[in-house]
């Protein structure tokens, strides 16, 4: 595995990346990186706190439109932290913290896509009855994992 890990680290784009002092280089891909969880966990947010009952005079077809902006950060995030992990392979591939990050991104996408179906397809536009009870563990459940996408992801930064 460090053999591979030393090989990501080692292509030209990771070091032209890793090693310039230009602003399309390390600092940008942070600043993108940044804009895509801004829009990836805002976005989930905003829509499990809906679900929870903040905001009910917006109806809930009104988040139909915050999936696009996931999806961009998503994809953005996706191609930024490919960079950032090439760029540290060696070091962050060893790091339990960075596979809780993949895992937390992975159960907060699982979340979310749960209560899109939700967002789609209840035809009142409102939550109410037995049938919705389990949505607001879900919607617990999608703001925990996402914020645990975001503070692992910090402490990858401090930890060994």
């Amino acid at each position: 595995m460090l053999a591979y890990f030393r090989w990501l680290e080692d292509l030209p784009l990771s070091t032209s990346i890793a090693g310039s002092d230009e602003l399309y280089g390390f600092a940008l891909v942070l600043v993108l990186h940044t804009v895509g969880i801004a829009l990836t966990a805002g976005s989930a947010t905003v829509m499990s706190l809906r679900v929870l009952g903040v905001g009910k005079p917006f109806p809930l077809a009104s988040l139909r439109t915050l999936f696009k902006f996931f999806w961009v950060g998503f994809i953005g995030n996706a191609v930024t932290g490919t960079l950032l992990f090439m760029m540290a392979a060696t070091s962050t591939g060893y790091k339990p913290m960075y596979y809780v990050k993949l895992v937390c991104l992975l159960l907060g996408v699982l979340t979310l896509l749960r209560l899109r179906r939700v967002i789609e397809h209840d035809p009142s536009q409102e939550l109410a009855g037995d049938p919705r009870r389990g949505l607001t563990a879900v919607a617990i459940l999608c703001l925990v994992f996402w914020a645990g996408v975001i503070t692992s992801g910090r402490l990858l930064a401090y930890t060994k």
